[in-house]
């Protein structure tokens, strides 16, 4: 598709963007420009936002985002994407953008960030721009550190400041359940927390094999910052394992834990359960991805 062929695409197209979940990260040092560089094995999870686009002749860009999840649409990372992206290419053509919300906001499941590569993989289709991977990267990367990771569209160790991606050989998995404590952690104050800790390595994090236990590959720098300075971390950590979880763990910079199980009904039960015993926090189960499904 050329650029001039966008203006001949009057339907909306209804796009989803997955959430994500680490199951492991790493803080392994911090640039000269503040950054830190990461290692962390990522894979998606069945929990949804989605984007309705509607391509427009001229260059307006709007977005209308329900429910909102920042103080003005210009804060948000879908039209940052997308202003990057036109400015990046200096394309003429806009879109209207409506996103409903379903990720929870700030609870470590890189919403906003797959919100942001979603944008920048469909309006590089629909505006007919024909962008590679890497430059794409690129431009997502300034955005935010998981960013390129919903770009690379599959399960994969991400290193450095996000920017690096090695896909997972095999497909990971299993099935999780995700506890949302209702209340988020300011990711600056988590790493704020981490200062001066040094955790010790038994191991390089390495890749799963095809027949991996994914318990062993567990561990997360920012749990236990985070729990201290959010103690409901810790409460549904516990919960997830009396549910009968093989392991569990807190994902990203949190609140969300993730508890593992072997197989979706496994994970539905335990999930029946918890939402009986604490009805004030969100609960989300389902079996690990390995693709994003824009990619098919």
């Amino acid at each position: 598709m050329n650029p001039a062929a966008a203006t001949e695409i009057p339907a909306t197209t209804t796009w989803l963007a997955p959430a994500k979940v680490n199951l492991a990260l790493r803080v392994v040092g911090r640039r000269e420009d503040g950054y830190h560089r990461l290692e962390s094995l990522m894979v998606f999870f069945p929990l949804y936002d989605q984007l309705e686009i509607t391509p427009v002749a001229g260059g307006a860009l709007e977005l209308d985002c329900q429910p909102a999840v920042t103080g003005s649409p210009e804060e948000n990372l879908v039209l940052r994407a997308a202003r990057l992206l036109a400015r990046a290419t200096g394309v003429g053509h806009g879109a209207r953008i409506k996103l409903l919300k379903r990720i929870p906001d700030g609870a470590g499941l890189g919403g906003g960030s797959s919100d942001a590569a979603l944008t920048l993989l469909a309006l590089n289709r629909l505006w007919g721009l024909n962008l590679g991977l890497e430059t794409l990267i690129e431009l997502g990367v300034s955005l935010g550190a998981d960013i390129p990771f919903f770009l690379g569209g599959r399960s994969a160790l991400v290193e450095g400041v996000g920017e690096r991606l090695t896909p997972c050989p095999h497909p990971l998995s299993g099935a999780m359940v995700l506890l949302f404590p209702g209340q988020g952690v300011a990711t600056r104050q988590v790493f704020q927390a981490l200062s001066g800790r040094h955790p010790h390595r038994e191991r390089p994090l390495g890749m799963p094999g095809a027949d991996a236990n994914l318990a062993d590959w567990l561990e997360n720098d920012l749990e236990i910052p985070a729990m201290e300075l959010l103690p409901q971390i810790a409460q549904a950590r516990a919960a997830l394992l009396e549910a009968g979880a093989g392991a569990a763990l807190m994902t990203g910079s949190g609140s969300t834990v993730f508890g593992l199980f072997p197989d979706a009904k496994g994970a539905d039960r335990a999930a029946g359960k918890l939402a009986a015993r604490h009805p004030a926090w969100r609960l989300f189960a389902g079996g690990i991805l390995n693709r994003h499904p824009f990619f098919g």
